[in-house]
C-alpha cells in the first residue's frame, strides 16, 4: 500500500508513519518540517517539503501570529499539497489542512482518512467561548469560513481517526459511524523516582499550556477552598494564564501556587510532585496523565481527558467529572490525607503504563491502526 501523510508539523505523526512502515507500506510525509528537525521517524519514511510561510515565520521568530494568518496558512499548505500530491492508496491528512488534499486523493482512487485529535470544532469552540466568559476573557474563535472548511473535511473523509471516545462522541451520529479510535499513547519518559524528603510540603502538580481547555478555573477555585496547610500547587504552563482576569485574581490570592516555566526534563517536574491532576474540560487525549503515572505519581483526571479511557478508575488513578470544583476538592483531599492511597496508586501507575505496551510498541495505537485498515478493506469491497 502506498501511504501519504500530510501535515504541516510533525506533532504525533511518527506514530502512524512508523506503524505503516512496520506493516510493509511505502510511506511519504508531505510536511513543512525540515527533515533535519524530524524526530523519531523510521528511516524508510520519505519526505516531501511543502511550504507553510506563516508557520515557518512563527517557528523561526516565536512570534504569535494573527489567527486569520494561521487559517490562511493552513489553507495554502493544503492547496499546495493537493497540487503536488502523487497518486496514493491512502491519505492520512491532518485536520484543518487536508480538505483539498483529501479530495485530490479520492479523485485518484485513494482513501481519505482525516486525523483529528480534538473534538468536533463546532462543539469545542462553543465550549471555549463559554469558558472564556467565566474567567473574564475573550476566546478568539476561528473564522466562520474556516470552521465550515473543517466541517467539509469531516464530510469528505472516508474515515476519521480520533484518539478517544470523548472526541468521537462530539460528532453527529453520521460522522461517529466512520470514526475509528486510535489512542495517541506513545512511550513515556521515565526517570528513577527518589523518596520525597521528610517534612516536605504536599505538592500537587498539573501540566498544560491552554488554561481554558485544562480547567484551571475549577482547579484554582478548589485549591482556594481546600486551603490545605503545608501544601503547594505547581502549574507547569506558559504566560497565557495571565490573559484571564479571574485566573489572575485567584493566583494573586494564592501564595502557595507556583507557575513553572519550561522544564528541560519533564520527569524532574513529576519527581517533585506528591500527586498530579489533569482537571481538563477539553482534552482529546492528554499524554501528561500517562507521563505522571509512568513516573509513579498518583494521579487524578476528568472524563474529558481522553487518556483516562485506557485506565481503570480507583485502580490506576482517580476519575472525576469535568467542570466540578467539588470533585477536585474531594479527590485532592483524599490524596492529601492518605499516604496509603498515594503509595498504592504510585505503585500501580507504572504497571498500568507497562500494560499498554507490547514489544516496546504502543498497543492501543497499533490496535486502532489495525482496525482502521480493516475498515478500509471493508469499505473498498463495498464501493
Amino acid at each position: 500500500m502506498n501511504v501519504v501523510i500530510a501535515t504541516g508539523r510533525q506533532a504525533h505523526y511518527s506514530l502512524p508513519a512508523n506503524a505503516f512502515v512496520r506493516r510493509g507500506f511505502d510511506v511519504c510525509l508531505y510536511t513543512t518540517t525540515p527533515r533535519s528537525r524530524m524526530r523519531n521517524f523510521h528511516p524508510a519514511v520519505r519526505t516531501r517539503w511543502v511550504p507553510a510561510p506563516v508557520a515557518l515565520f512563527s517557528g523561526l521568530t516565536h512570534w504569535k501570529t494573527p489567527l486569520v494568518l494561521d487559517e490562511l496558512d493552513s489553507t495554502l499548505f493544503d492547496r499546495l499539497t493537493a497540487a503536488a500530491l502523487k497518486s496514493c492508496d491512502l491519505l492520512l491528512g491532518a485536520s484543518t489542512s487536508s480538505l483539498a488534499t483529501g479530495i485530490a486523493a479520492k479523485r485518484d482512487g485513494g482513501v481519505f482518512v482525516l486525523d483529528r485529535a480534538c473534538p468536533d470544532i463546532r462543539v469545542q469552540q462553543k465550549m471555549m467561548v463559554e469558558e472564556a466568559r467565566k474567567v473574564g476573557g475573550v476566546f478568539r474563535p476561528n473564522s466562520p469560513w474556516f470552521i465550515e472548511r473543517q466541517v467539509q473535511e469531516y464530510e469528505q473523509a472516508d474515515f476519521i481517526v480520533a484518539p478517544s471516545e470523548y472526541s468521537r462522541r462530539s460528532y453527529p451520529e453520521h460522522l461517529r459511524k466512520k470514526t475509528v479510535l486510535a489512542p495517541l499513547y506513545g512511550r513515556s519518559k521515565v526517570s528513577p523516582r527518589s523518596p520525597r524528603p521528610a517534612g516536605s510540603p504536599f505538592v500537587l502538580g498539573v501540566v498544560g499550556g491552554q488554561p481554558l481547555r485544562k480547567g484551571y478555573l475549577y482547579l484554582l477555585q478548589a485549591w482556594k477552598e481546600l486551603a490545605l496547610p503545608h501544601a503547594q500547587l505547581r502549574i507547569r504552563s506558559g504566560d497565557a494564564i495571565f490573559r484571564y482576569p479571574v485566573l489572575n485574581r485567584l493566583l494573586a490570592e494564592l501564595p502557595n501556587v507556583e507557575l513553572v516555566g519550561y522544564v528541560p526534563d519533564i520527569s524532574e517536574f513529576y519527581a517533585a510532585c506528591d500527586a498530579f491532576i489533569l482537571p481538563s474540560v477539553d482534552d482529546g487525549f492528554g499524554m501528561a496523565l500517562f507521563e505522571a503515572l509512568a513516573n509513579g505519581v498518583p494521579s487524578i483526571a476528568t472524563r474529558h481527558c481522553g487518556a483516562s479511557e485506557l485506565l481503570a478508575p480507583e485502580q490506576d488513578f482517580i476519575l472525576i467529572e469535568p467542570f466540578s470544583v467539588e470533585d477536585i476538592k474531594q479527590s485532592v483531599q483524599r490524596l492529601y490525607d492518605s499516604q496509603e492511597l498515594r503509595e498504592r496508586l504510585a505503585n500501580q501507575g507504572p504497571v498500568a503504563i507497562q500494560a499498554l505496551e507490547s514489544a516496546g510498541l504502543p498497543r492501543p495505537y497499533e490496535d486502532g491502526l489495525d482496525q482502521l485498515l480493516q475498515a478500509i478493506q471493508a469499505h473498498q469491497v463495498t464501493v
